[in-house]
């Protein structure tokens, strides 16, 4: 359906170009109509290309910070699936404590319940914990492969110049 929009919007484009002169060419018009900007508001070749230009800068901005806000609140759901999972446990966690420390913690008491075996749901919290731990190694993996890269890529520059 948007296929069928932006063809009659195009038709429609068409037209408003052979009422106005052709001042602007089929490629801005075409640029200016699938932002959905209106091509009758613009009197020149130059205007049209700054308002071109800080579209796409807005859309490429809001794209970006979609992207950080996506990343975010992914570390803060698993974050608090975490922090859920230690409640569950009983475990009391601080404001302060990073996630690795609530693993090990989480872990720790797994193991003493094990020991004494009273719970008749330690397999669930068991797997529970495997799937967070996994989800965090997944998220933190991506991070830890570029600064390793990075490594290496400066190790290879300073032999390459004798630092």
């Amino acid at each position: 359906m948007p296929l069928i929009n932006n063809i009659s919007t195009f038709i429609s484009g068409q037209s408003k170009i052979a009422s106005k002169g052709a001042i602007l060419s089929e490629e801005t018009i075409g640029k200016l109509l699938a932002l959905g900007i209106d091509i009758d508001s613009i009197t020149s070749e130059s205007q049209a290309k700054k308002i071109i230009d800080e579209e796409q800068k807005k859309k490429t901005s809001k794209t970006n910070d979609e992207e950080n806000q996506t990343s975010q609140t992914e570390s803060e759901n698993l974050y608090n699936d975490i922090k859920n999972l230690a409640r569950k446990l009983g475990i009391n966690i601080s404001k302060s404590e990073n996630i690795e420390d609530i693993l090990d913690k989480i872990s720790a008491k797994l193991e003493s319940l094990q020991d004494n075996s009273y719970n008749s749901n330690l397999n669930v919290f068991q797997s529970e914990l495997d799937i967070l731990k996994r989800q965090f190694k997944n998220l933190y993996a991506g991070e830890s492969s570029i600064l390793s890269a990075m490594d290496l890529l400066s190790q290879n520059n300073r032999a390459v110049l004798g630092i």
